[in-house]
């Protein structure tokens, strides 16, 4: 296309800029900022946004599913800012592969996708469809990419990981992990909602169980695990939308037990207090908080350090122990997110208690290691496995499918395939069996 304006065509182009802009705000911030305008024979029957009506919503979906459902769209011309998508999470329909199920003419790209699992596949899919391919002309992608640099960021190559770049992160905050954990991964936990990301964090709480089980021969694996717990709680306080976890852990622990208020705590007064009452003095934690603030931890490190200093550890405790009242405290979390809806406040508590233990855990562990130095294993470990970048995919954000390659691979020998089957003789019961089973009432 040499020239923005022969046939009216630059009208469109300059339309589809529009609605691109009118994104902002709109969509999750690591989102591109998309525009679409769909022309049959010179005229325009929708324009269309990401996010304009639901957010995470593509553009072309919203356009052709949304607003032209009905109609008849073949022969149209669709004008779009970004490279069509190839790949959506289940069951959601690729937009490259719905503009061909549409039997649209011609797609006309503002910019190539930079993630590298959609870039140029959008337009090979298209083209093989039989559908015209064009590009926006120079200065107006050269407009539509300066629209979505921190989009295009995303995909830049990240610096090489060095011993540098992880003793840098090693040290950043617990608020700085929170905001990098979850930036890293917002676009795979968009879809999830809390419930799945709650059973995540309970798969990997899980495997600390090698506590328990193997004791003497738990090895570095202890601390690969107790990263991978740290990471997905920070990614389900992200999915209801805590706005700092530091602040919400200072407000029940500030440097002081929340029971008996004292450091180290005593534990016949809290048996005695908890037994009193429905649960902690907030009013009078809050006071201890502001008085102590200076004393309030910043990286994780820190964190673990205040909790060994308000429940000491020994290495002779009882690991059983401590894991059984973790599991105890993950259970009444399951709790808060079930309830998060009507009781928002709960899920504040029980994320404090969940990650407490999980400090109480690692302080077991490191009895032996001076105080001053205890949680500097678990920064590092955390720092190596989460480099400002998915180990993965080698992307800021991560672009993954939702499950590993590796991990079907790791669990398909679990069960062999002919139980795993909906046919006679198999283990699952198809939909319309389910409902003959199980939706008629037995007289």
């Amino acid at each position: 296309m040499n020239n923005d304006d022969q046939s009216g065509i630059g009208a469109y182009l300059r339309a589809a800029l529009e609605q691109a802009r009118l994104c902002v705000g709109k969509d999750a911030p690591s989102s591109p900022l998309v525009g679409a305008v769909v022309v049959k024979d010179g005229k325009v029957l929708a324009v269309a946004f990401r996010g304009e009506q639901e957010k995470g919503e593509h553009a072309e979906f919203t356009a052709l599913e949304k607003k032209l459902k009905d109609v008849d769209l073949s022969g149209c011309t669709v004008y779009t800012t970004l490279e069509p998508c190839t790949t959506r999470n289940h069951p959601k329909v690729p937009c490259a592969q719905r503009l061909i199920e549409r039997r649209v003419s011609k797609v006309v790209i503002g910019m190539l996708d930079p993630n590298p699992n959609i870039l140029g596949r959008g337009v090979l899919q298209l083209r093989a469809a039989g559908i015209a391919v064009e590009l926006f002309p120079d200065a107006t992608m050269k407009s539509i990419e300066e629209l979505n640099r921190d989009f295009t960021r995303n995909f830049a190559s990240p610096p090489p990981i060095t011993s540098s770049l992880i003793d840098t992160l090693s040290t950043q905050s617990l608020d700085d992990w929170y905001e990098s954990l979850n930036r890293m991964y917002w676009n795979r936990n968009f879809q999830r909602d809390a419930n799945g990301i709650f059973a995540h964090l309970v798969e990997v709480i899980g495997s600390l169980s090698v506590l328990v089980s193997k004791k003497s021969d738990y090895g570095p694996m202890l601390h690969s695990y107790m990263a991978k717990a740290i990471a997905w709680w920070f990614a389900l306080c992200g999915k209801v939308g805590v706005k700092s976890p530091s602040n919400m852990l200072w407000a029940k622990f500030p440097h002081a037990c929340p029971y008996c208020h004292k450091v180290p705590h005593d534990f016949d007064e809290c048996a005695l207090r908890k037994a009193a009452s429905r649960g902690p003095d907030w009013s009078a934690l809050q006071r201890i908080g502001q008085t102590s603030i200076a004393r309030k931890p910043r990286s994780i490190a820190e964190w673990q350090q205040m909790f060994a200093q308000i429940y000491p550890s020994s290495s002779t405790e009882d690991y059983a122990k401590t894991f059984a009242k973790l599991a105890e405290e993950v259970g009444e979390l399951a709790e808060a997110v079930r309830v998060f809806p009507s009781a928002p406040g709960y899920f504040l508590s029980e994320a404090s208690d969940v990650f407490a233990w999980l400090m109480k855990l690692n302080n077991m562990v490191e009895a032996k290691v001076p105080r001053e130095h205890r949680g500097i294993v678990l920064q590092k470990t955390l720092a190596n496995a989460y480099p400002s970048r998915c180990r993965d995919c080698n992307l800021a954000v991560c672009s993954c499918p939702p499950i590993l390659t590796s991990t079907i691979g790791r669990i398909a020998h679990e069960v062999p395939g002919e139980f795993v089957s909906y046919a006679d003789g198999g283990s699952f019961l198809t939909a319309d069996k389910l409902s003959e089973i199980f939706g008629q009432p037995r007289i």
